[in-house]
Formats: structure tokens, sequence, C-alpha cells
């Protein structure tokens, strides 16, 4: 007789699916996720780059070097980076890796993502010393290759590459995180506030984001920012000056990320899983599985990644 033994791909959490891949129990924490539809996303986690078909998860690429994030304009437009090292694909499962922009070894990149066709990566250096530190905004194009954009012009080129400097604004700390909306980059970036990045020039919007880590919104009237102890401030950065108003949400631990398909849709992680329905704040069952990052794919599904190579997906109807 004949025993057929089949085993899950993947088990439930509450109202979220864990889902089995090569990472699974690992020790690798995935950081970063970008998808242009359900049957094609992308996570990295240290020096892997992990890819779904929509029926499983396969590595694509193993490198020497980790990866700070993932993100595409398109299925056949899609970008990595880290500290050491830029890669680039067409979307058929082959990547093209090159050095980063020689940063010095007291620099750091810590968020990627993108405008318009291009990557963009964000971070800090420090000083020799130690003592202080400066962030940057490196640019990406395929076509143009990497650059370093400066104040009001490009400071320093590497092969095409330019960052961008933002000693001008006074700032002396990491730039945390980014959201992109109508080809333009709103950045958190501490002590210095939030800045806009609209492809050439950088300017300051008059916001305290000093303990924020991450932004995004649905439009510039609903911008959402989250960081240390559970804070959370709902913006509208079309108004001048900008409002912004404080949100209630049932948690003291520090928020690590946001993101949301409408004002009405928003998710936000302290590890756990809090939602926004546009009235009240509520934890989500994910069976105690911690995760650090979430975003969603157009097409419906959300998916969540954290410590230990966990991803969660929760299918939902539409994504924006």
């Amino acid at each position: 007789m004949l025993l057929l033994v089949l085993f899950p791909i993947a088990g439930y959490c509450g109202d979220w699916e864990l889902m089995d891949n090569p990472l699974s129990n690992t020790g690798v924490t995935l950081d970063s996720i970008w998808g242009s539809g359900n049957d094609d996303v992308y996570v990295v986690g240290g020096n892997v780059i992990l890819h779904f078909n929509g029926r499983q998860w396969r590595i694509q690429s193993i490198t020497l070097r980790d990866f700070a994030g993932v993100w595409g304009s398109s299925r056949h437009n899609i970008y990595v980076g880290g500290t050491d090292i830029i890669g680039q694909s067409c979307g058929f499962g082959y990547w093209f890796f090159r050095p980063q922009l020689d940063l010095s070894n007291y620099c750091f990149v810590t968020r990627v993502g993108g405008i318009r066709r291009d990557m963009l990566m964000t971070g800090y250096c420090y000083d020799k010393g130690l003592s202080s530190s400066g962030g940057f905004i490196i640019r990406y194009s395929r076509l143009r290759g990497p650059r370093r954009v400066g104040k009001s012009k490009p400071t320093a080129e590497y092969e095409g590459m330019v960052t961008l400097d933002l000693p001008q604004y006074g700032y002396d700390g990491t730039i945390y995180d980014f959201w992109t909306y109508d080809n333009a980059a709103y950045c958190v970036a501490g002590d210095s506030g939030m800045l806009k990045y609209d492809g050439r020039w950088l300017s300051s919007i008059p916001i305290d984001t000093k303990g924020i880590n991450a932004i995004w919104g649905s439009d510039l009237e609903n911008v959402f920012l989250v960081g240390d102890a559970g804070k959370v401030l709902r913006c509208n950065i079309k108004a001048d000056p900008p409002i912004v108003n404080r949100e209630i949400i049932d948690t003291e631990y520090d928020l690590y990320d946001v993101w949301g398909t409408s004002p009405t849709d928003v998710y936000v992680l302290d590890g756990w899983i809090h939602h926004y329905d546009g009235k009240t704040w509520s934890q989500m069952d994910s069976g105690g599985v911690v995760v650090t990052t979430v975003r969603g794919v157009p097409g419906g599904d959300v998916f969540a990644v954290g410590p230990n190579g966990t991803i969660l997906r929760k299918i939902k109807s539409t994504v924006n």
C-alpha cells in the first residue's frame, strides 16, 4: 500500500496565515517586502532574496552582503539595496549586483524604496569620532547608474550615483523612513522633522518627527507617522501649516512600521499587528507571532514579516 503524506505549506494564526518558506525557523530576520501582485512578491532578509510565485516561496539569490530592502516600479524593474551592495532584476529570477557608492566605513543604508522608476536608499553616517551622525539619500537609476544628489546640485559622483546630503537643515541623525506620493519622497528625519524630496530639490515640512520610526499615507491629507512608546500621529501636510493629531492606540511599545490601503484600513506593528478601521484601533489575532514590517500588493494580499524567517499573509479583496 502506498501512503501519500502531504505537508501543509501554511498554518493559520487567527486573522493571518503563517506561510512556510526556506527561511522559516532559521533565525534570519526578514526586513522588507515588495510585490507587483499576489503571484509576484519579494522579501529580503540578511543576504537572501525570497520570491513568492503565488504557490510557494523560493530563494532567488544569496550574496555575500546584507540587504536593507527591496523595491520595484513594476514586475520587470526590481531593485535591492544595502550598505555595501545594489542589485537589479528584470523579473525573471536573474539578478545583477554592483558595489554601493563608497560611503566610508561609518555609513549605513537603513531603508529602500523608490521614486518614479529609480530606487532611493536612505541612512546615516557617523563622523570618524562616532560622536555625531548625518543623513543621506542615494538615488539609483538603471539607465544613469547610482548617483549622489546634493543640496542644490550634485555634490559628488561615483559612476553616476548621487547622494543627497542634509547638513544645511541642521540634520544630525538618521532618515528613519520615507513614503513616496505623486513623484515625491516624504522623509522622517528625527530632530530635523519631515523632509520632502521632489526628485531635484529638498525642502522642509514643519512637523516634529522626533521619535518617529515610520511613515505612510493614502494622500497628503491622511499621512500616518508611528514611533516610540505607541506614538501615532495623523497629519494633513497639504494644509499650511500642517495639521497634526495624536491617535489613541492601546500599546505602549515602540511601533516599527505602518501601511494601509486607505484612511479606514491602516496597519501598524509593535511586534504584534494593530488595525485601524477609520474609527478605532484594535489588535489583530496573529497567533502571537512577532512581525516588524507590513506591506500589501496590488491584487489584495497583505504580508507581514519579522524575526526567525516569519512571513504572515492576510488575503484581502483590494489593495491600492
